[in-house]
C-alpha cells in the first residue's frame, strides 16, 4: 500500500516509522463514519467523549486537549494539508480512502499541534474513469443514513468527484422525561465536490470544497444522584431517562475549501498546499441540569447556557522534495496559518427572591462559601422582589483568539549504504496569538440589582486585551536498518510543540495567559513480512517526556458552587509504552488484522489543585487498548460472495478527565453478515452488539457521559 506518512508517497513496509493505516473498504466494511471508531484500531490512541459536542478529542499515548478553548494534541490533515486550530472538525467521514495515523511527536515534518501525532484522512479525488456508488441503511432509533459518489471525467484531463450524505436520527438512547424528547438525537447532512486537472505528466491541480452540517446534542449525559443547584438538589437520573427544562441542542456548519498544486521536474517534486475553513456553531445547555424552576426553592437558581462561535483560518504551505532516487535526498518547507476565534458565552439566570423573604443576605452568604467578598452584599436582605432574570455574557460580543504562526523545516536523508540511512529535520515555529475579553452582566428586570449584586462577584466587569508569542526548534532524527529485504528496523528521536494561549473559563486576568507545551519521544521499532508477504507483523517500544504539561486548576477566585477552571502548566510527565500490529491474509478473501498498546503514562511531578501529582495517571489515557478484526468475503459464484466480518475492541486501565476516576474496562463488539452480487451489497450489521456501556466522561457535578449503545440495522450499496 503506497501512503505518505513522512510526507512523500513509499510504500508503508519502507516508512521507518510507526504508522496505522485503515482502508476505506475497511471503514465502508463496518460503517464507520466517525473518528473515535477510526481511532478503536490504532493502538495506544482513544477518543473520549466530549460532553459538550464541540469537536473530538484525539488522545494518541497519553497526549491530550486539554479543553477545547485550547489548541489540539494532534495535528489533522485532509490530503496532505492542514486542517488544525481551534474547533477542529472530525465530522462524518465519508468516501474515504485510507486514514494514516503517526503516533508520537511529529512537529519536525508536520508542524503546529502535532505534539501526539498527525492524523491524515486522505478523501477519494477525481479519476479519469466515470464510477460511483449510493450507500442507504435504516437502523434501530429510526435512524436513516443516505451517501453516495460520483466521479465523472469531463475531459482528457479534467474530472470531478460530488460526495454527499444525509444522516438522521430522530430518537436516541437518552430520553427527556420533562420536555418529552431524545437529547441524542441528531442530523446531519454534506455536499464534497473535488476537482483534478492533470494538463500533463508533470503537473496536476486538485481543488475541494466541502459544506457539512450537523444538528446534534450540547450535552448528553445524566446524573445518577441529581445535580447540586446551590442548596436543592435535583432529580436523580437513569442511562435513559434524564430531567431538564431546557432543550441540550447545539447546530455546526462548516465551509471547507482546499487547493494542491504539484508539479515535477528533473529537481525534484514542488507543491503548493492552501485551505480555507469557515466554522459556525450555536448552541443551548440547561446550565442549571435540572428541571426545577426558580421559584420550586429559596435560592434555586434557573440557567441558561448560550454559546455563539466563530473559527475562520487560512493556511498555506509551499513544500519541496528533492529527487528521491539519490543518495543524499533533501525535503524542505515553510508555512503560514492565520486563525480568529469569536466566542461568546452567556448565562441566563433566574431567581426568585420572594422566597427569601428577609433573609437573602445570610443565605446567599452560605450558598456561595468561599467568596471572599460575599460581606458585601447587604445582610438585612434586599426586599421582596420577586423573580428577577439577568444575562452574564462570559465573554460578550467582541471576545476572540487571533493567531499568526510562521514555520518553517528542513529534512534531509543520507544513505550510508543500500541498507543503512539517516534522516535528520528540524522546524523552527513562531506563533503570535491575540486575545479580546469583555465580561459583563446585564439586568433583565428593573429590580435585578438584588441577583446583580450576587453575580458581580462572580462575573466581575471587564475588558481585557493581551498578547503572547511562542517560538520553538524541533529537532527530530530517524536511523533506518534494512538488515533484510523482509525486515525493516528504525530508531527514532522526535519532538513535539503546541503553543500557550489563553483560558476562557475564568474570570480571573492574572489567571488567563498560560505558556507552551513540548513533548520529547525516544522510539525503537520494526516492520516485518513473512510467508511472501501474506503475513506482517510490526512493534515499537518508546519513552516520552512532557514539559510544561497543560491541566485544568480550580478558580480560586470564584465561588466553589459554579467550578470555575483555569489552564496551568503544572509541571511534567513521563510515558513509556509498547505497540504491536500484525495483518494476515490466510487466503485471498479473508484478512486478519489485530493491534495491541499498552502504556504507562504518569505525571513525573508538579502541582495541581494544591496537592503533588507525582506518579499520577495522566487523565483520559488507556492502560491497555486492543483491537481485533476479521474480514471474509467467501466466493459463493464467480460473482456473488458471503461477507461476514467482525471487530472486537477492548480497553482497560487509566484514569477518566477532571474527576480521576478509574476508566473501566469496555468491550465492544461489531458485525456484519451479508453477500454481495456484481457490485451491489447488501448486509445486516450489529455495532457494540452486547450493548456494552461505561463511564466515558464525568463532570465535577456528577454528571456522566456513557461511551454509544448497541446498534443495528441493514445496509444496502450500489456501486458503478
Amino acid at each position: 500500500m503506497e501512503v505518505t506518512a513522512r510526507r512523500t508517497s513509499q510504500r508503508l513496509f519502507d516508512v521507518p516509522a510507526p504508522a496505522t493505516v485503515i482502508s476505506g473498504q475497511t471503514l465502508h466494511a463496518f460503517d464507520i463514519l466517525d473518528m473515535k471508531s477510526i481511532m478503536n484500531m490504532v493502538p495506544n490512541a482513544v477518543v473520549p467523549t466530549d460532553p459538550q459536542n464541540i469537536n473530538t478529542y484525539i488522545n494518541i499515548r497519553g497526549i491530550r486537549q486539554v479543553d477545547n478553548n485550547a489548541d489540539p494534541n494532534f495535528g489533522m490533515y485532509r490530503n496532505g494539508i492542514y486542517d488544525g486550530g481551534l474547533r477542529t472538525n472530525l465530522g462524518p467521514q465519508v468516501d474515504v480512502a485510507r486514514v494514516e495515523v503517526n503516533p508520537g511527536p511529529q512537529t519536525g515534518l508536520y508542524g503546529r499541534d502535532a505534539v501526539g501525532g498527525a492524523v491524515n484522512v486522505i478523501y477519494a479525488t477525481p479519476e479519469q474513469k466515470t464510477g460511483g456508488y449510493l450507500t442507504g441503511s435504516y437502523g434501530n432509533y429510526g435512524r436513516g443514513e443516505l451517501q453516495g459518489a460520483i466521479n465523472v471525467p469531463l475531459s482528457q484531463h479534467f474530472a470531478i468527484r460530488l460526495t454527499g450524505w444525509y444522516i438522521d436520527q430522530p430518537r436516541g438512547a437518552l430520553y427527556n422525561a420533562t420536555l418529552h424528547e431524545y437529547e441524542d438525537r441528531s442530523r446531519q447532512q454534506g455536499l464534497r465536490l473535488g476537482a483534478k486537472w492533470t494538463p500533463n505528466d508533470h503537473l496536476s491541480l486538485t481543488w475541494m470544497a466541502e459544506y457539512s452540517d450537523l444538528h446534534g446534542p450540547s450535552l448528553a449525559g445524566y446524573a445518577p444522584n441529581g445535580v447540586a443547584n446551590l442548596v436543592q438538589t435535583g432529580t436523580a437520573e437513569t442511562p435513559g431517562v434524564v430531567y431538564r427544562d431546557t432543550p441540550d441542542r447545539s447546530h455546526t456548519h462548516q465551509l471547507y475549501l482546499s487547493q494542491d498544486l504539484t508539479y515535477t521536474s528533473r529537481w525534484g517534486t514542488f507543491q503548493w498546499l492552501s485551505s480555507y475553513r469557515d466554522y459556525h456553531l450555536n448552541a443551548v445547555e440547561d446550565g442549571d441540569r435540572t428541571d426545577l424552576s426558580a421559584s420550586s426553592y429559596p435560592l434555586t437558581l434557573q440557567n441558561q447556557f448560550i454559546r455563539h462561535e466563530n473559527t475562520r483560518n487560512y493556511y498555506t504551505e509551499l513544500l519541496w522534495s528533492s529527487p528521491q532516487n539519490r543518495r543524499l535526498t533533501f525535503m524542505a518547507g515553510a508555512s503560514y496559518f492565520h486563525e480568529y476565534f469569536s466566542f461568546q458565552q452567556i448565562y441566563n439566570t433566574k431567581i426568585d427572591l420572594s422566597l427569601l423573604q428577609g433573609i437573602w443576605g445570610n443565605i446567599a452568604c452560605d450558598a456561595l462559601r468561599g467568596d471572599p467578598t460575599c460581606s458585601t452584599i447587604p445582610g438585612g436582605g434586599f426586599p421582596n422582589t420577586g423573580t428577577q432574570d439577568m444575562s452574564e455574557y462570559a465573554p460578550g460580543p467582541g471576545s476572540g483568539i487571533g493567531t499568526q504562526s510562521w514555520s518553517g523545516f528542513i529534512s534531509s536523508t543520507f544513505h550510508f549504504t543500500p541498507t543503512l540511512s539517516l534522516t535528520a529535520t528540524a522546524r523552527y515555529t513562531h506563533d503570535h496569538k491575540t486575545l479580546a475579553y469583555n465580561q459583563y452582566n446585564t439586568p433583565l428586570t428593573p429590580s435585578g440589582q438584588a441577583i446583580a449584586a450576587l453575580f458581580s462577584n462572580v462575573y466581575p466587569d471587564m475588558s481585557l486585551r493581551d498578547t503572547a508569542t511562542y517560538g520553538n526548534w524541533s529537532p527530530s532524527a530517524e536511523l533506518n536498518y534494512r538488515p533484510f529485504q523482509n525486515v525493516n528496523l528504525y530508531a527514532l528521536y522526535s519532538n513535539g510543540f503546541r503553543a500557550g494561549g489563553f483560558s476562557t473559563t475564568t474570570t480571573t486576568p492574572s489567571l488567563i495567559p498560560y505558556g507552551e507545551e513540548t513533548a520529547t519521544n525516544y522510539e525503537l521499532g520494526g516492520r516485518t513480512r513473512w510467508l511472501s508477504g501474506r503475513l506482517g507483523v510490526n512493534a515499537s517500544l518508546f519513552y516520552m517526556t512532557q514539559s510544561h504539561l497543560l491541566l485544568d486548576e480550580a478558580d480560586p477566585r470564584a465561588p466553589a458552587a459554579f467550578s470555575f477552571y483555569y489552564l496551568a502548566n503544572v509541571g511534567s510527565a513521563r510515558t513509556y509504552g509498547a505497540e504491536l500490529s500484525a495483518r494476515f491474509l490466510p487466503t485471498g478473501w479473508w484478512s486478519l488484522s489485530a493491534s495491541m498498546g499498552w502504556l504507562h503514562a504518569r505525571m513525573a511531578g508538579g502541582l495541581s489543585y494544591g496537592s503533588y501529582v507525582g506518579n499520577q495517571l495522566l487523565p483520559d489515557t488507556r492502560t491497555w487498548t486492543t483491537n481485533i478484526r476479521s474480514e471474509m468475503a467467501y466466493p459463493i459464484t464467480p460473482t456473488q460472495n458471503l461477507l461476514f466480518s467482525v471487530n472486537w475492541h477492548h480497553e482497560a486501565g487509566g484514569a477518566l478527565d477532571i474527576t480521576d476516576m478509574p476508566w473501566h474496562s469496555l468491550d465492544r463488539l461489531d458485525l456484519t453478515l451479508g453477500t454481495t452480487w456484481k457490485k451491489n451489497q447488501l448486509v445486516v450489521f450489529a455495532n457494540n452488539a452486547f450493548n456494552n456501556r461505561v463511564v466515558d466522561y464525568a463532570l465535577t457535578d456528577g454528571m456522566y457521559i456513557l461511551t454509544p449503545p448497541a446498534t443495528y440495522g441493514v445496509r444496502f450499496t450500489a456501486a458503478f
